[in-house]
């Protein structure tokens, strides 16, 4: 394991997952394998495989890998710009949310822990009330599946389109879905792939200085 590799409760995330091929301009084969430790109640993530090139390009705006180094714990997320997904005519950077706490995470409609997570997101979203941003990035789909999934669960955070899938790559996700808690500072504090339930939420906040506590139903 490196010094990059997840700590604590998000080790608890997922399996082992492996990362396909992409094709940006020639095919590229980028294999990433992750270990995660598998905890009861804790969903594995589904392998990626990042094989849309039909939607390349489609997004015709420039955005994509900012800065050029890796994620990696106790170092600052790398940044990047996406489209946003309600309005696609908006670009957006992880980095216009520098002051405040971000909760990072990558989804698809295919995803089913993806599903299962959301309105856990939304509740906390919801219940802290501008402490924290929780930023979804859509994986490969277009505007309509990415904002059209959140809207299933009346999902209100601001959601990206990864539609190249050039973001994922950069940031070595093995998986889906996969989560970076990010601090004010915008310093990685933990990451990791698979399901995360509301307990392991509550945990993870702690980390970037977030205190949640989530009521009852």
């Amino acid at each position: 394991m490196t010094e990059s590799e997840p700590r604590g409760p998000m080790r608890r995330y997922g399996g082992y997952a492996v990362l396909g091929i992409v094709v940006v301009a020639v095919a590229v084969l980028v294999v990433w394998l992750f270990a995660f430790g598998g905890d009861e109640g804790h969903q594995a993530a589904a392998p990626l495989q990042l094989d849309r090139p039909e939607l390349l390009g489609t997004v015709g705006l420039e955005t994509g890998v900012i800065d050029g180094h890796a994620p990696e714990v106790g170092k600052l997320a790398p940044d990047f710009a996406l489209a946003n997904a309600r309005d696609p005519e908006r670009v957006v950077r992880l980095s216009d949310f520098r002051g405040t706490p971000v909760v990072l995470n990558w989804y698809a409609s295919w995803c089913g822990p993806c599903k299962r997570e959301i309105p856990d997101f939304q509740k906390a979203y919801e219940a802290l009330d501008g402490e924290v941003v929780f930023l979804g990035v859509n994986l490969q789909e277009d505007a309509a599946q990415a904002a059209g999934l959140l809207d299933v669960f009346v999902a209100k955070y601001p959601a990206l389109l990864d539609t190249e899938g050039e973001v994922a790559v950069h940031y070595r996700i093995p998986g889906m879905p996969t989560t970076f808690f990010i601090d004010a500072d915008g310093i990685v504090r933990s990451m990791g792939a698979g399901l995360i339930v509301e307990e392991v939420l509550v945990e993870e906040l702690a980390r970037i200085g977030v205190i949640y506590e989530p009521e009852d139903p």
